[in-house]
C-alpha cells in the first residue's frame, strides 16, 4: 500500500475517530469523571494527537495536543474545569468531521 493510499484511509477514519471520541467522552461524564474513564480519553487523545499531525493535520494536531494537555492537569471536582474540557472535545470532534476530502 503506498503512501497516498495510507492517507485516504486515515482521512476515511477521522470520522469513526470523532465518534469514538464522543462515546469516550460521555463514559467520562457517565463515571463521574473516574480516573480510569478519565486515563482512557487521555491516551485515546494522545494517539490521535502523533497519528494526525504524522499524516499532516497539523491544526488536529494541534488541538488534539491541547486537550491532552488539559486532561493531564489535576481534575479538581469543579464544573469550570469540566466545561474546559467538554468545551476541548467538541472542538476537535467537530474539526475531525469538518475534514476536506484528500484528493
Amino acid at each position: 500500500m503506498g503512501l497516498e493510499q495510507l492517507k485516504q484511509r486515515y482521512h476515511a477514519s477521522l470520522s469513526e475517530k470523532s465518534a469514538a471520541l464522543g462515546e469516550q467522552w460521555e463514559a467520562v461524564t457517565q463515571s463521574k469523571f473516574s480516573i480510569q474513564a478519565l486515563t482512557a480519553l487521555q491516551q485515546s487523545v494522545h494517539r490521535l494527537a502523533g497519528s494526525t499531525g504524522m499524516y499532516g493535520y497539523h491544526r488536529l494536531a494541534e488541538l488534539a495536543r491541547e486537550l491532552e494537555i488539559c486532561l493531564s492537569e489535576p481534575a479538581p471536582a469543579d464544573s469550570a474545569w469540566r466545561a474546559k474540557i467538554s468545551a476541548a472535545v467538541l472542538n476537535l470532534r467537530r474539526s475531525l468531521q469538518a475534514q476536506e476530502p484528500i484528493a
